[in-house]
């Protein structure tokens, strides 16, 4: 099993995420208070890592086999991006698809479909959502958690495949939160406690596409310096 020369950019790749968490850590340890955002998502930690603990191990044995049994050149590079994304998938499966204990659906006793978009939902600027209120914070961990959900979504997807137009990019990111909350639908018969909510693919989408033009723009920015530069 041969190595390309794109090895190379891949244990780059890997320094630099090292070197990031590194600065996260410092980072956390001179200002704590920057993880007090991150803290009401604290409950989907466990069940993050246990299926990642499953998940990973699982990947490399089937990459190992399919590149011994192909003989294919390996590029570092590409692994690593499918790892992040497997792991990613991995991720949004735990966070969207464990039942819900939260004690405002519990209360309501099921899950619940929504399919009007609402923009107070969207914004948590309903008149009945006081600010400071429970129901509130509630509103604000939900949109921010499902728009930053796909954010990573949008900046994989032309990272893997890069041949693939920006509308397309859009459709995968529109059929995988349609899937998850038609899952959650579903689910809500088990005792999931998951809503179906057209708001939340909205959301979804839009963190989505931030991370699409994010790319996107970065590569028309790598086009047009050289151009540029021989004019």
């Amino acid at each position: 099993m041969t190595v390309r020369h794109g090895g190379a950019r891949g244990l780059a790749w890997a320094g630099a995420a090292a070197a990031l968490v590194l600065v996260g850590y410092l980072v956390y340890r001179r200002y704590p208070r920057i993880i007090y955002p991150i803290l009401p998502y604290r409950s989907l930690f466990v069940p993050v890592l246990v299926v990642a603990a499953i998940v990973v191990p699982s990947w490399l044995i089937v990459r190992l086999v399919h590149h011994r049994a192909r003989a294919h050149p390996l590029s570092v590079g590409r692994e690593m991006l499918l790892m992040i994304f497997v792991l990613y998938l991995a991720a949004v499966a735990a966070a969207t698809l464990t039942p819900n204990r939260s004690s405002r659906l519990i209360a309501e006793g099921r899950g619940g479909i929504e399919i009007h978009p609402r923009l107070a939902s969207l914004t948590c600027s309903s008149a009945s959502l006081r600010r400071n209120s429970t129901a509130h914070a509630f509103c604000v961990h939900n949109a921010r958690g499902n728009f930053v959900l796909f954010f990573p979504l949008g900046i994989l997807i032309p990272l893997l495949w890069p041949q693939l137009s920006f509308g397309r990019g859009m459709l995968i990111a529109i059929a995988l939160s349609v899937s998850i909350e038609l899952v959650q639908y579903l689910s809500s018969a088990w005792g999931s406690y998951r809503a179906a909510d057209v708001n939340d693919v909205i959301l979804n989408v839009a963190g989505a596409t931030l991370g699409l033009a994010l790319v996107w723009v970065l590569r028309l920015r790598r086009w047009t310096e050289p151009a540029a530069s021989r004019s």
